[in-house]
This record gives C-alpha cells, structure tokens and sequence, in this order.
C-alpha cells in the first residue's frame, strides 16, 4: 500500500514541476515561509487520510467510510461562508449542501450490512476531521498566501514533496524490518503512477476553481459529481444492483450540483 501511495505522491510531484516551467530554484526562491508551512501541513494529512482511510474501511466498512468522507465537504463550506464571507447566494448554496449530505449517506451507507460499534466510529469520525481539515487548509492557503509571485503549483509542489519524502520513509522503515509486503516491486509502481497523474489533476483543478469560485460552491459539487457518478458506472459497467433508496440519493445529488451551481 505505502509504495503505490508514494510514487502517486512523486509523480504529482514531477508533473506539478512540469507545469510550472521553471527551474527548481526558482521555485525554492518563490516558497514563502506560510506556504513552506501550509505545504508541510498539508502533505501530512494527505498520506495520513490515506492510512486512516484504509483503516477505516477495514474496521468500520466502505460505506460508512466514504459517505463521512464526502460529509466532510461541510467544515471547508463553512469555513468559506463564515470566515472568507463567501455568503453569495446563501440559501441556494445551504440548501444545496444539505441535499447533498443527504445524497451522501442515501447512496453509500449501507445501513444493516454495515453497522459499527460505537469504540470503532472513531475511525470513520478521524475520515471526517482530516478530509475536512485537507479541504479546508487548501482553501485558506489559495485565498490567503497564493498569488502572481507564488502560483498554485509551489504549494502542490511543497505537498507532494511533503507527502513523498513521508512515504518514502515508511517504505524504508518497512524495508529495515524485512516485512514481506514491503518488497520494492513493478505493480505499485504501475498504480502509483496512475493514482499520481489523477492526483495532480483533481489537485491542480480544485485549487484553480477554489480561486475562482470559493469551496462553498466548489467543494460540495465535486463531491456529489463524484460519488454520483462513481455510483452510476458500477451499475453501467460492473453491473451493480442499485435499490430505490440509492436511485433517490442520485436524484438528490443531482439537484443538489444543479443548485449549488445556480449560486455561481
């Protein structure tokens, strides 16, 4: 698991250097100390909500995971709203985001087949606080420290440097105590390349429309985009059966992107 996860970081990381265009020194020279910071902190919870993720999934199942992983799109919203005023359209964008919560837990909870202990919600609730945390520092950071003299792409270079310098440890770690699963072997290397040119995509584009529209209406219509849609290719291509209370937390997402795009 480490592999794949640091060489989907150090790709990111050689594409983000790529599109800046410019030689590393200067991109060291344009590293601010609050971006040097945010880039450390931010790098951090990006490996570290892989880890706690996959935990979670183990421990507490799939669904109750992903769902409070998409849930978690109301800690940077309010943060937008409250604290960065992005309180433009306010009613579309609440009513937006409450549908949207709903659609969350109607399509990937599971309900019975999926019921946790109260001990082992701690995981699914620490999914919740560090992809809240993730969008929310993202957000802060590109409103606050981003500009023509330090781009987008320093800050995800400083994340991806972060979280591949963290992973590449681990893989040693591991390696020092002779763990079977540790072996340096080709298909991480295949899937972490993948995952990594996804990575910076997603990455680079969510920063780009974060600036140019606020996370309030970013943050929510990517998440219901992708679970909708993540939801409709298992029953397109891998024949997943779908009940009707899933078919309604589509409709619901739906509506919900459809309003929250009306408050742009």
């Amino acid at each position: 698991m480490y592999q794949a996860i640091t060489i989907n970081y150090i790709i990111a990381f050689l594409l983000t250097a790529l599109s800046y265009g410019e030689p590393f020194s200067v991109a060291v020279a344009a590293m601010t100390k609050p971006l040097f910071f945010s880039s450390l902190w931010v790098g951090f919870l990006f490996i570290f909500s892989f880890i706690i993720m996959s935990f979670s999934t183990i421990k507490a199942g799939i669904g109750i995971t992903t769902a409070l992983n998409k849930m978690a799109v109301v800690i940077p919203v309010l943060v937008g709203i409250f604290y960065l005023n992005q309180n433009d359209s306010l009613l579309f964008k609440l009513t937006g985001i409450l549908l949207a919560l709903i659609s969350f837990f109607l399509i990937l909870f599971k309900g019975k087949n999926e019921r946790v202990s109260l001990k082992a919600l701690y995981l699914p609730l620490s999914v919740f606080i560090v992809s809240g945390l993730i969008d929310t520092s993202m957000e802060v950071v590109n409103k606050k420290f981003i500009n023509i003299n330090s781009p987008q792409e320093i800050f995800l270079m400083g994340i991806f440097a972060t979280a591949s310098l963290i992973g590449v440890i681990t893989i040693i770690i591991d390696l020092s105590k002779n763990q079977p699963q540790s072996k340096l072997s080709f298909k991480p290397i295949i899937w972490g390349s993948v995952m990594g040119i996804f990575n910076f995509l997603v990455s680079k584009m969510i920063l780009v429309n974060v600036g140019l529209m606020g996370g309030s209406v970013v943050f929510p219509v990517h998440n219901a985009a992708v679970v909708m849609l993540t939801a409709l290719s298992g029953v397109l291509f891998f024949k997943e059966k779908f009940t009707n209370r899933q078919w309604v937390g589509v409709a619901i997402a739906i509506v919900s992107v459809i309003l929250i795009a009306a408050a742009i």
